[in-house]
């Protein structure tokens, strides 16, 4: 009698050969699959065709690509905000003028120093020359007068007031040396005497720039005297005064050349006139005395 095959021999059965194809299938090396023929991908293309008898397709129109969208649900993000504490910088300014770094002097040209050839500050002038001297007066009823020729010296001490004024004290002398005197209609030379004209006072000067032609004048109390040069004894007791102290001015005009930055050498003609009382008896002396002169300025 045949028996049944039990349930659980059944099982078995089906479960080996499925095990065994697993098994199989893991230690097989893996191979890809073929590709696909040619019929198979023009079969994978839209089934229809277009018609060449149709209208041609209309161009696709500018911008995003045909058919493209968004994805749904998409928002697009916001803009990044700006850093906290972050303004627009300012409108652009040009950058301020160039200065010079601290210490930098700008290099001057080169030129004459401060006061080179120009009248400012001290001002001294010495004078020096010959002169000619004539004085006269009257005694009683005869004229006298007497006539000479010698040295004339003279110094100035003042200062600028501008480049072109000078104010100043001035002391001169003209001395002629032993004059002729004329009296009671004689004449006859005083030898070894000299007869001296001087004056002292304040003066004023101006200059012609650039030419350095000057115009001076000075008020100058004035005396007339006479001194004798024939005793060895040189005291004071040799000079005589004949007059009292007078009045009188001089005027001098001149040239100078600048021989260094202050010192300049010069040429000049002066007039010195005064009117004096006689010392020992009432009349009054008039004298005049004319110089040629060489000067030296500092100024």
């Amino acid at each position: 009698m045949r028996k049944k095959p039990s349930l659980v021999c059944l099982v078995a059965a089906v479960a080996l050969p499925c095990g065994a194809a697993t098994v199989a299938h893991a230690q097989a090396p893996y191979q890809p699959a073929p590709a696909a023929s040619a019929p198979a991908a023009a079969a994978a293309a839209p089934a229809t065709a277009a018609d060449p008898s149709g209208p041609a397709p209309a161009p696709p129109q500018p911008g995003s690509a045909p058919g493209y969208y968004p994805p749904p649900g998409y928002v697009a993000p916001a803009p990044y905000p700006a850093p906290p504490g972050y303004y627009p910088p300012p409108g652009y300014y040009p950058p301020p003028g160039y200065y010079p770094p601290p210490g930098y002097y700008p290099v001057q040209p080169a030129g004459p120093p401060l006061g080179y050839h120009e009248h400012d500050g001290l001002y001294m002038r010495l004078i020096t020359g010959i002169t000619v001297l004539n004085a006269s007066w009257k005694e009683g009823e005869n004229d006298n007068s007497v006539t000479g020729a010698g040295m004339a010296l003279g110094m100035a001490l003042g200062g600028s007031i501008t480049p072109h004024l000078v104010l100043y004290g001035e002391f001169v002398a003209s001395v002629a040396f032993e004059p002729s005197q004329k009296g009671n209609g004689n004449s006859q030379t005083l030898s070894g005497y000299n007869v001296t004209l001087f004056g002292i006072g304040p003066g004023v000067a101006y200059y012609f720039l650039p030419g350095n032609l000057y115009l001076s004048g000075s008020l100058l109390f004035s005396q007339l005297s006479e001194s004798d040069n024939s005793s060895s004894n040189n005291s004071s007791n040799n000079s005589v005064d004949l007059t009292n102290m007078g009045i009188g001015a001089s005027f001098m005009v001149g040239k100078e050349w600048w021989m260094s930055t202050d010192w300049g050498l010069g040429v000049a003609g002066m007039l010195h006139l005064a009117s004096m009382k006689m010392k020992d008896w009432d009349a009054r002396a008039t004298a005049e005395a004319i110089s040629i002169l060489f000067s030296a300025t500092y100024n």
